[in-house]
């Protein structure tokens, strides 16, 4: 082959085994759904419902404390890490670790999604066989948008949606040649999800109607209400994420995760698994199993909206309850099964006030785009997929509206995705746009330059004229006793006084380093390449050289501006 046919024939292997690996998960919880509620005799009462999660919570925190440990990367915001920081390498347990806690989790009823886990697999599937055939980076990239593409395409059956999330979600920057390898592996990936799990399995809308223009102003108002519950879904779980990560052990975590998400389901039974079941019959029949204690024996129609209305605000606490208590899961699945609710809430409210022809479907997907679009930032995928899982592109118009609206009314107050936000926190790349994120991808490190020659800052001018006189650096450091930068000798602005000085070879003893130097604000190790150009641009045009320190102010060596610049313009070339 040549090497354009073999990485081809490497995307394709990758979309195929993503797919496997993404219908493995979803017939593994269909299985364990089967065996402890669908075959149990105690299946259909609610108590048992609300604490066999507890225990499938339980059993995927062991194993990721426990057997997987540090190898275990949860969250996309990991991905794009390994990608920016790690040469795209994944460990090799992620290509069957989420498989068996993911599917743990959900299937025994935790209330978050696979998609996540489905993206984890891929994503590692196409690193590991990069790695194994000696793939480079830009390739190696490449097979990971494949198996991302391919898993997100057999969760839905829905292609384009799949490739859209490689590239909007995950800052996968590709030319228009890589297209045709993401398109194959997701259409791979679509394909085995139709044969194998069917439409029984993947989410589907039936009975879409097609777009009456005179509801248009009902969908500007579904899209205004879906940036808000984005908004309250973002902040809220990124509140309960700093209360979980301040408890001390992953058992109290867990004790208290899974005890909420228990109290929760046995007031909302629809809070179990990830719900999607459960919103296509809401869609159809416009009916809800009244399994709960709270609406048990009511037919009034505002209260059971009202009891509806509570389940999409609860599931949003249930999600992260499941998720950081130690569970495997994402929020793609919550993100859709709250649009769904706030859909339908909005469409049955209007009918229930009169408006006969307000579709009530048409709602439910729209709302699904537009929060899928808020919580994620991707516009492109929540429309694609909102329209492949409806069979057709009528609603096109109002899943656009509702999703830029929505989409609009977060970036307003949230300038980074969840995912993002996290990774811009825990990490010193940048995500706001991709030439920022190409330069903060950098690390300062190994630009370091050590073979300038530095001076204790009592140094006599005799001793520094006999150490420049074979050197051809015109920087130089000044530090103490214990190597703590002190200031900077640049050789333009002392060249008199080392010249005058020349003749009588140093003998003025009285002036010393510390009083030719200058001091300087050094670039320190933990600063990324946005803030050490900053710190270049406030120096004069003849000074483009910093002193580089620790987090102790020790001296490490120089960085010039020249280096930045080169490097950035070579890791352009690398990555295009």
């Amino acid at each position: 082959m040549t090497e354009r046919q073999f990485l081809l024939f490497c995307c394709i292997i990758v979309g195929a085994l993503a797919s496997m690996a993404a219908i493995i998960l979803k017939l593994f919880v269909v299985k364990l759904e089967q065996y402890f509620f669908e075959s149990s005799k105690y299946g259909d009462i609610v108590w048992y419902q609300a604490l066999i999660p507890v225990l499938g919570i339980g059993l995927s925190s062991l194993l990721i404390e426990r057997v997987y440990k540090k190898n275990f990367l949860k969250g996309n915001d990991k991905i794009v890490y390994a990608m920016a920081k790690k040469q795209s390498e994944l460990p090799f347990s992620q290509c069957y670790s989420h498989i068996v806690t993911a599917g743990i989790t959900v299937g025994l009823g935790g209330s978050c999604g696979l998609e996540s886990p489905m993206v984890a697999t891929g994503a590692a599937i196409g690193s590991n066989l990069g790695r194994a055939t000696f793939l480079p980076y830009k390739e190696k990239t490449l097979l990971i948008a494949c198996g991302i593409a391919s898993g997100i395409s057999s969760a839905f059956g829905a292609p384009i949606a799949g490739v859209l999330f490689a590239l909007e979600v995950l800052l996968i920057d590709m030319s228009i040649t890589s297209f045709i390898p993401l398109l194959i592996s997701a259409a791979i990936g679509a394909l085995l999800a139709k044969i194998i799990l069917g439409d029984n399995v993947l989410l589907t809308f039936n009975t879409i109607k097609e777009f009456n223009y005179k509801n248009i102003f009902l969908f500007v108002g579904l899209g205004l209400l879906a940036g808000c519950m984005c908004l309250f879904y973002t902040r809220t779980f990124h509140w309960l994420e700093h209360r979980f990560a301040a408890m001390k052990t992953p058992v109290q975590r867990w004790a208290i995760g899974s005890f909420f998400l228990a109290c929760l389901i046995f007031i909302f039974p629809q809070l179990f698994g990830e719900g999607y079941s459960f919103i296509k019959t809401l869609a159809e029949t416009g009916q809800i199993e009244k399994n709960s204690i709270l609406i048990a024996h009511v037919d009034n129609e505002w209260w059971i909206l009202l009891f509806i209305a509570g389940i999409m605000f609860f599931k949003v606490f249930a999600a992260a309850f499941t998720i950081l208590g130690g569970g495997n899961g994402g929020s793609f699945a919550p993100s859709l099964v709250i649009g769904a609710l706030l859909g339908f809430i909005v469409g049955r409210f209007f009918q229930l006030i009169g408006y006969v022809n307000v579709p009530v479907t048409n709602f439910v997907v729209a709302g699904m785009a537009g929060m899928l679009s808020g919580v994620f930032f991707a516009p492109l995928t929540a429309i694609f997929l909102a329209a492949e899982v409806t069979n057709g592109y009528s609603l096109f118009i109002p899943l656009m509206i509702v999703a830029a609206i929505s989409f609009f009314v977060v970036r307003s107050f949230e300038p980074l995705s969840l995912e993002m936000k996290k990774l811009s926190q825990q990490s010193a790349l940048n995500p706001t746009n991709r030439d920022k994120f190409l330069l903060s991808r950098l690390e300062l490190r190994f630009l370091i330059r050590k073979d300038f020659p530095h001076f204790n800052v009592n140094a006599s001018l005799k001793d520094m004229l006999i150490a420049l006189h074979d050197t051809d650096k015109d920087v130089y450091a000044v530090t103490d006793d214990k190597n703590i930068l002190q200031g900077v000798i640049y050789l333009n602005d002392v060249k008199n006084i080392l010249f005058d000085n020349a003749n009588n070879k140093g003998e003025d003893i009285r002036i010393t380093a510390g009083d030719l130097m200058m001091k300087q604000i050094p670039l320190t190790i933990e600063d990324d390449m946005e803030s050490a150009l900053l710190k270049f641009e406030k120096l004069t045009s003849a000074k483009n050289i910093l002193p580089i320190t620790d987090s102790e102010n020790k001296w490490l060596g120089f960085i010039s501006k020249s280096s930045i610049l080169d490097k950035y313009r070579a890791e352009i070339i690398r990555s295009s």
